[in-house]
Order: C-alpha cells, then sequence, then structure tokens
C-alpha cells in the first residue's frame, strides 16, 4: 500500500511539470526499484500452514522443548510423541547437553528409542555431545527452522496447556512441581480432541486407569478412525488458519536475491535489512540464505521478500561455489554460531494479578 501511494505521488508531480513517452512505466519502474522504499516496507504474507503428517505408530518422531527459567530458578523439559500426543516431563535444575541426554535416556527406557527427534536451535541441542548421543542411538535430528517456533508447533502448543497447569496450581498455593504427576495422569487418559483417543490408549493400546468408575473394554486397536479424524481436524484447522491470516503461497526459489527481515531494535530501525541474500535452499518454507560476506542462515519465507533493481558490485556474491546440500555439512558444523541459534523469550510484560480460583473448587483437578 505504501508503494503504491508514493507512485501515484510521483505520477502526479511528473505530470504537473514533463511528459514523454512511457512515462509512467518509467515511474513505477523506479519506485519499485528503490531499496530503501523496500526495507521499510511490509512483510510478506505467511505461507498455507503445512500438517505435520501423522507417523505410522506410536514414540516413532518425538519432539522437544525446554520452558523456564521458573522463578524457581528451575527448567521443564517437555517431550510430545506426535502419534499419540503423549507428553514425558523433566524437571532441570540447569539445561546443559549432559542434563538433556539423562533425561532422555530415562524417557527412552520406558518407550524405547524412537526413528527421530524434533527440537530448537537452542546450544544444548545443536552441540556435538547431543549430535554424538543421537548418532549413537541411530536417532535423526530434525530442528525446526530459526526465529520460527511455529514449525515446532505440537510441542509448543502442548507447552501452553502445561504452563497454564502451572499457573493455575501456584495461584492456589499449591506446589507446581508435585501438580505435575495429577495433571498427566489427566492428560494421558483424557481423549485427545484431534485423534478422538486418549494418549495412553494410542500409545499402549489400552486405556489406563484413573480415579474415576470405568466399564472394562475390550482393548483392541483400531486406528482407521483416528486417522481420519486426524484428518479432518487438521484440514479445518488449516482452513481456518489460512483464512484467517490470508495466506499465499509465495514465488521465491532458489537463486532469487531477498531481503531478510530484522529484528527491531529502536523506532528508526528498518524492517529488513539493507544487503541482500541469495537463496541457495528451499525446502518447503524454509529458505537456506547466503549474502556476500559467506554468511548462511535459514528463514521461514515470510521472513523474506524478493529484491527488485541491481546490486552493487562489492555486493556480487559467487553463487557458482555455493554447495546446495548444506545438510551434509551439519556434522562439522554443529558448533556453528549460526546453528546455535534460539527463540528469545525474555521479553518484558506488564504485571497482572493472581487470579485464584474459587474455594468450592479447591478438590477438582482443573485444566
Amino acid at each position: 500500500m505504501r508503494v503504491i501511494k508514493v507512485l501515484l505521488k510521483t505520477k502526479l508531480r511528473l505530470r504537473e511539470k514533463v511528459w514523454w513517452p512511457g512515462i509512467d512505466q518509467d515511474a513505477e519502474n523506479l519506485v519499485k526499484s528503490c531499496r530503501a522504499c523496500q526495507v521499510v516496507g511490509p512483510v510478506p504474507k505467511q505461507e498455507p500452514i503445512m500438517r505435520t503428517q501423522l507417523p505410522d505408530g506410536p514414540w516413532q518422531d518425538l519432539c522437544a522443548d525446554l520452558m523456564g527459567p521458573f522463578p524457581t530458578g528451575e527448567y521443564v523439559f517437555v517431550v510430545v510423541d506426535y502419534y499419540s500426543r503423549w507428553q514425558e516431563v523433566a524437571i532441570l535444575k540447569s539445561v546443559t547437553t549432559d542434563k538433556i541426554i539423562r533425561s532422555l535416556d530415562m524417557m527412552f527406557s520406558h518407550h524405547g528409542i524412537p526413528i527421530s527427534l524434533k527440537t530448537d536451535n537452542g546450544p544444548q541441542f545443536t552441540s556435538r555431545e547431543f549430535y554424538n548421543y543421537l548418532s549413537e542411538n541411530g536417532v535423526k535430528h530434525n530442528r525446526s527452522t530459526p526465529y520460527w517456533p511455529q514449525a515446532n508447533g505440537e510441542v509448543e502448543r502442548q507447552n501452553r496447556t502445561l504452563l497454564k497447569a502451572f499457573r493455575t496450581a501456584n495461584a492456589e498455593n499449591r506446589d507446581w512441581r508435585k501438580e505435575i504427576p495429577k495433571f498427566l495422569l489427566a492428560y494421558r487418559s483424557t481423549p485427545h480432541s484431534t485423534t478422538g483417543k486418549s494418549p495412553a490408549e494410542l500409545l499402549f493400546n489400552r486405556k489406563i486407569r484413573t480415579k474415576l468408575p470405568e466399564i472394562d473394554a475390550e482393548n483392541r486397536k483400531d486406528d482407521a478412525d483416528t486417522r481420519r479424524k486426524d484428518f479432518e481436524m487438521k484440514e479445518k484447522g488449516k482452513i481456518y488458519a489460512d483464512q484467517k491470516r490470508k495466506t499465499r503461497e509465495s514465488d521465491i526459489d532458489v537463486g532469487d536475491i531477498v531481503l531478510q527481515k530484522q529484528t527491531k531494535t529502536n523506532k528508526l530501525s528498518t524492517s529488513f535489512e539493507h544487503d541482500p541474500y541469495y537463496v541457495i535452499k528451499r525446502e518447503g518454507s524454509r529458505l537456506t540464505l547466503k549474502n556476500n560476506e559467506g554468511n548462511i542462515s535459514q528463514r521461514n519465507s515470510s521472513f523474506v521478500k524478493k529484491f527488485n533493481g541491481q546490486i552493487n558490485e562489492e555486493e556480487t556474491l559467487e553463487y557458482e561455489n555455493i554447495d546446495s546440500n548444506i545438510e551434509d555439512r551439519n556434522e562439522n558444523e554443529h558448533t556453528d554460531t549460526e546453528v546455535n541459534l534460539r527463540e528469545n523469550s525474555s521479553i518484558p510484560s506488564r504485571p497482572k494479578r493472581d487470579k485464584k480460583l474459587p474455594e468450592r473448587f479447591k478438590d477438582f483437578v482443573m485444566n
């Protein structure tokens, strides 16, 4: 919209003073190739949601994330099974690679070793020690796009539910650590809104016993309905989210010159970096970018937009020498700072009043 307004004003001013054949087209080309206008312009629309395909069975594909620090100085390590939505939770006093590995060892001893594990780009997940641990156990490590937590949306959504339970316990002056087993029992035995079955039923092929009275039923596995409902709910959620966000497919491809969105540090900060990048690889909506200094970064397609105009001679990139297979070099780049990225979640917020449930609900487990 800003470019359109500038273009109209430019055309009106030119027509008042001068005229030549093709004046409108020349004015349009000039305005659209203005670099200053591009770096302060609007951000691109997000691409349509790409849903994760349901794995073939339970405890094959997992995702993990860290929450914290909490006021006690502790962290919560959460692992979620994509198939059953089963949660495993561990409380950690530190988030070193060694502590993460010990937690995973305990979880794997209960349910077995998975096929893949998806995490963000925190330093504990990109270290050489963590890479060796997964390699020795034959686990494929998938990392989400930096600054794009939606790429690991399953565990991020579960974290919101878990955090809400912690806040509820804190509001009622109860120890949130002691409330974790109660929450997990209730969560694992309750049918999931997407699959229609409880996480315990999908993981163990049986219902787990709780305090609630129930009628024993035959434990048999029939996931045809689960897959159907999972597909229907995901498609319904995708259509709603895509319409609400007004998404559209990105036409950015390998070889394009783009501008990368940057974090604003003050009121005068531009939306995009001044120097352009080359797109050297695309996997779905994830783009691998490289600038003329050789720095490589990975971003979602909604973080970049095409650059119009010519680049300076000193900005010329040696695109022919770029190895498009970035993933094959991950073994030698696990400790590089370019992959040791983690979203900065320490954003100050306004103080909020404590919310307490009515006294009559104190004997109930509230989600």
